[in-house]
């Protein structure tokens, strides 16, 4: 497990692949007690749910139908474990100690270029008051530049989106992409500050500790096996 210190208020965390997404594994290894375990299905989207009380409310179903295509959560209930599935995909974290609050935000190459952490940022504005510049936030383990070679065709979608992507690149064969920089550079744009931004320097497809789905998943064989990768979970229980 990594922990992050956001806050006195906030146990923050990435299992590793001791853990993953298992819930009985997860809840016994927090150093606090937390009473479920919460997370969306994720589609590589821009959408963003809250986990309030009406949510946690509904039944098993309604909830799977709720959480269904989302990439980010925020909540401010307390007890609960809230949080994203990653493996290389860029796990974002993010605390509002003035008004006991928190982000959980999935951001692979897709969620990134539609600058769901930006927009993770407004809803917490508007749903709890956050003040960005109060906030502190934690880049978890996921794929590094050196690891991330993308097709050219990649870039220039960012580029496309408006992102100047002759700071986010760099060449070999093939261009590479720093997504934890451009992610650190969305919470900048957002109002956060730099010393308040913490950023790992695990990279998932080098450091077997961790579910890398380029190292791991493999694409269908003659006898259409698929072989998958589990998923490493980054979330956060707010104390009550």
């Amino acid at each position: 497990m990594v922990y992050y210190e956001l806050g006195k208020d906030i146990t923050a965390f990435t299992t590793d692949r001791t853990v993953g997404r298992d819930r009985t594994k997860l809840l016994d290894s927090l150093p606090v007690e937390a009473s479920e375990l919460i997370y969306p299905h994720q589609t590589h989207t821009d959408r963003i749910a809250v986990i309030d009380e009406e949510l946690l409310s509904l039944s098993a179903e309604e909830r799977k139908a709720k959480l269904e295509g989302i990439d980010a959560v925020i909540s401010n209930v307390a007890g609960v474990a809230v949080g994203i599935s990653t493996a290389d995909c860029i796990p974002v974290l993010v605390y509002d100690p003035a008004h006991k609050a928190a982000a959980a935000i999935h951001a692979g190459w897709k969620g990134t270029r539609l600058r769901i952490v930006e927009k993770a940022m407004q809803m917490m504005s508007q749903t709890f008051g956050t003040l960005p510049q109060e906030c502190t936030a934690a880049i978890g383990p996921g794929i590094s530049q050196d690891s991330f070679e993308v097709g050219q065709e990649v870039v220039e979608l960012f580029s496309e989106a408006g992102f100047d992507m002759t700071l986010y690149t760099i060449m070999k064969a093939k261009p590479h992409i720093d997504l934890k920089e451009i992610n650190r550079q969305q919470l900048l744009a957002a109002g956060l500050t730099s010393a308040n931004i913490q950023v790992s320097e695990i990279d998932t497809f080098t450091n077997t500790q961790f579910f890398s789905a380029r190292r791991e998943q493999k694409p269908a064989d003659a006898d259409g096996r698929i072989v998958k990768c589990g998923r490493i979970l980054s979330g956060f229980v707010l104390n009550p």
